[in-house]
């Protein structure tokens, strides 16, 4: 039934699509045209009428499939980028965890330092989960008039902070234990 729905709808654009040919052909555009392409001579029987023809066809439908393409490449294109910049980020926030985890099994008193390209306003919020006893990353990204929303686990369950990622691209992250505390401490400095 559907497949019937959309058989008839392309050959009612098909027949319009004809029709508007034809009517086109006979526009006083077109027979000014010849009128002038006579005046030169440039042709001198009917085959020079039909090669114009086909070409003014072929010019049409150039850029009807032209019209047509554009806005979905278009799509496609931003769909990409997004996808591209939302990867990004989340291997970003991979490394910031990875980290994490590294000062959380070192102990007390460990402290590591990076080097993290984040876009701009991203917002990320160490939290932790206390029935699975580990962190967890939630991360809010703004790509292309998109809002996606990243989480990722870890296993230091002794972390409560926030990183905004606001104006700049590359940031050095801060990740410490400081001695004589539970929990672990994040800073963001731009770079």
């Amino acid at each position: 039934m559907i497949l019937e729905n959309i058989k008839k709808q392309i050959e009612e654009r098909y027949i319009k699509l004809l029709i508007f040919l034809i009517l086109f052909k006979h526009t006083n555009i077109v027979r000014n045209i010849l009128r002038i392409f006579k005046m030169f001579n440039l042709h001198n029987d009917k085959r020079g009428q039909l090669s114009i023809e086909f070409l003014l066809i072929s010019l049409i439908s150039i850029l009807i499939l032209v019209s047509i393409s554009l806005p979905l490449t278009e799509i496609a294109v931003d769909s990409t980028l997004s996808t591209v910049k939302l990867l990004e980020t989340k291997s970003e926030i991979s490394k910031i965890t990875n980290s994490i985890d590294d000062v959380y099994s070192d102990g007390v008193g460990s402290k590591r330092i990076l080097y993290v390209e984040m876009p701009k306003e991203t917002y990320l919020i160490f939290s932790n989960d206390s029935m699975l006893k580990k962190g967890i990353v939630t991360g809010n990204l703004d790509a292309f008039n998109y809002s996606k929303q990243i989480k990722i686990m870890f296993n230091a369950d002794n972390i409560n902070s926030r990183l905004n990622f606001k104006k700049n691209i590359n940031y050095k992250v801060t990740i410490e234990w400081p001695i004589e505390t539970e929990n672990i401490i994040l800073k963001n400095v731009e770079a």
